[in-house]
């Protein structure tokens, strides 16, 4: 296996979305929407991040050499609701946090009530952005299902319920009654991740596939694929949170151990979870060759474990 090959592959994907994303979909934000709005969600969509879910709907879709305008309108969809995710989970009322990718989150460079209608805004605008997507062939469900698909993901089947199984785990760990067993802990913290972080990094391998013809033959791997990457992130991102540093994170360290919150390495230990990453990145390379048919993909989705799991941000 070849980390060069794939950091040009992901590269590709990157730089192709992000030329869009500034050429095509700020443009249309603009348009649509008032001044200090605007402003507000682009300082959130240009700050940088790793634009992991666009590549992924690129990657799904068969690459860049059969990707057309679709997909590109997908990835600025997913990249919308991810980045709305963002602002509101740095609200004061929610994780209360100062830096976002190395700047002040959205919330104190404008203000707590911007920052919600920006999130609201990049929410609604999200969807819009299905309806610019073209049929092919005649296929009349292909908007009822990319409609489908990104609702499970990041609406109340998914993402939002994640925020509120988060929440929960927060109030059962701050009362002195009731304490959840271990094993409660654990089922809940696994069901709390595999809604907040996996749906929507499920949902972006199966809006890419949707575009492809042999769509229906490669869902359910990708399904199962979309899963286990959802999770090896997570760990990841709570290895990170123990082990990183501001300067290298964007934001700040060591939150959650403060805050008291449930974790996987607050379950499971480092050790444990360095292990679980592991066994996780072996199986998501298995999976891959369940529904790869390129050298291209077969080089990207073998690789890309390999990149979740040793990423410093």
């Amino acid at each position: 296996m070849n980390q060069s090959a794939f950091s040009s592959i992901f590269h590709s994907y990157r730089t192709t979305f992000e030329s869009f994303l500034d050429s095509q979909t700020l443009s249309l934000l603009s348009k649509y929407s008032a001044p200090e709005l605007f402003e507000a969600m682009k300082y959130s969509l240009v700050a940088g991040g790793k634009r992991l879910r666009p590549v992924l709907a690129l990657a799904s879709s068969g690459g860049i050499q059969k990707g057309s305008q679709n997909v590109l309108i997908l990835g600025s969809s997913l990249e919308c609701i991810h980045t709305y995710s963002l602002i509101h989970d740095d609200l004061p009322s929610m994780d209360n946090d100062d830096f976002r990718r190395g700047l002040p989150t959205l919330h104190k460079k404008f203000s707590e009530s911007t920052a919600i209608l920006a999130g609201d805004a990049l929410n609604s605008f999200a969807f819009y952005l299905l309806s610019l997507v073209e049929s092919e062939n005649g296929d009349f469900l292909l908007h009822r299902n990319l409609l489908e698909i990104l609702h499970i993901g990041s609406g109340a089947p998914g993402m939002v319920s994640g925020q509120i199984y988060d929440l929960q785990m927060e109030r059962a760990n701050s009362e002195d009654q009731n304490s959840p067993t271990t094993e409660e802990k654990i089922e809940l913290l696994r069901l709390t991740h595999s809604l907040k972080t996996g749906a929507l990094i499920k949902a972006s391998l199966l809006l890419g596939n949707r575009l492809r013809q042999d769509w229906k033959e490669r869902q359910d791997s990708l399904s199962k694929y979309g899963e286990d990457l959802g999770l090896l992130f997570q760990i990841t991102d709570d290895i990170l949170d123990v082990e990183g540093t501001q300067e290298s994170l964007g934001k700040t360290p060591g939150k959650d151990q403060k805050s008291g919150k449930t974790t996987y390495p607050a379950l499971f230990g480092l050790d444990r979870c360095k292990s679980m990453v592991k066994d996780l990145q072996k199986n998501l390379i298995s999976i891959s060759s369940d529904f790869v048919s390129t050298s291209e993909e077969k080089e990207f989705f073998e690789e890309l474990p390999v990149y979740i799991g040793q990423r410093k941000n």
